[in-house]
C-alpha cells in the first residue's frame, strides 16, 4: 500500500472514529430508553398480576423480552449502516477533491507506475477520464514512459488510449495484448480498501446494552 493510500485510509478511519463516538452516544441513549420503558412495563405488570396468572405473566415477559431483543438488534444494525454510509460518502468526497486538485497529475503518474511495475510486457495503454485526457493526455503518457525507464529500469512504450474512463479520478492501465488490466480508478481502489475500512469501523462500535437483568 502506498504512503498516500495509507494516509488517506487513516484519515478516513479517524473521521469515522469521531462519527462513531457521536452515533454510539446517541444509540446508547436510545437503547437505555427502550430498556427503561421495558423494565417499567414489566414491573407494573408483575405488581398487578395475581398469583394464579403467574404462568401467563412469565409467558408475556418472554414475549416482551424477545421483542426487546429484536428492537435492539435493529438499532445496532441501523447504527452500523448509518456510520458505514457516512464513511463512504466522506471517502468519495475526499477522492473527488483529490481528483480536482493540483496534485492529481502526479497521482496519476504514480498510479500508472505502480500498475506497470506489477505487469509484464513492454507496451501499455493509459485510459483516462475525459477531463484528464484533455488536460494532460500525451504529455502524461510520455512522463509515465520516462518514469518506467528511470525508476524501474525498463524500456516501455506507453500510449494514450482512444477510450475514456467514467470515474471520479484515477486511470486504467492495459497491456497492449489485452491480457493484463490494472484498474487504478479511485472507485476501484476504494472498493479494494473497503473491506478493511468496514472491519475497522465496526470495531469502533461496541455492542449496545443488552437485555440481561
Amino acid at each position: 500500500m502506498s504512503h498516500q493510500e495509507d494516509a488517506l485510509t487513516q484519515e478516513i478511519i479517524a473521521d469515522a472514529r469521531r462519527r462513531a463516538d457521536r452515533i454510539k452516544q446517541r444509540a446508547e441513549r436510545d437503547a437505555r430508553k427502550v430498556m427503561d420503558e421495558a423494565r417499567k412495563a414489566a414491573q407494573a405488570e408483575r405488581e398487578g398480576l395475581l398469583q394464579v396468572a403467574a404462568r401467563r405473566a412469565e409467558h408475556e415477559r418472554q414475549v416482551s423480552r424477545g421483542r426487546l431483543e429484536q428492537d435492539l438488534a435493529r438499532l445496532r444494525l441501523q447504527v452500523r449502516q448509518d456510520l458505514v454510509q457516512r464513511v463512504r460518502a466522506e471517502a468519495e468526497r475526499r477522492l473527488a477533491e483529490l481528483a480536482a486538485g493540483a496534485d492529481h497529475r502526479e497521482v496519476l503518474k504514480k498510479l500508472a507506475l505502480l500498475a506497470v511495475e506489477a505487469m509484464s510486457g513492454e507496451r501499455f495503454e493509459l485510459v483516462l477520464c475525459p477531463r484528464d485526457r484533455q488536460r494532460w493526455g500525451e504529455e502524461l503518457a510520455a512522463e509515465v514512459r520516462d518514469a518506467v525507464q528511470g525508476r524501474l529500469g525498463r524500456e516501455a512504450r506507453v500510449e494514450l488510449s482512444e477510450e475514456t474512463l467514467s470515474s471520479a479520478g484515477g486511470l486504467v492501465v492495459r497491456g497492449a495484448d489485452g491480457h493484463e488490466v490494472a484498474d487504478q480508478s479511485f472507485e476501484a481502489r476504494l472498493d479494494r480498501l473497503w473491506e478493511r475500512i468496514c472491519i475497522e469501523v465496526a470495531a469502533m462500535l461496541p455492542d449496545l446494552p443488552g437485555t440481561d437483568e
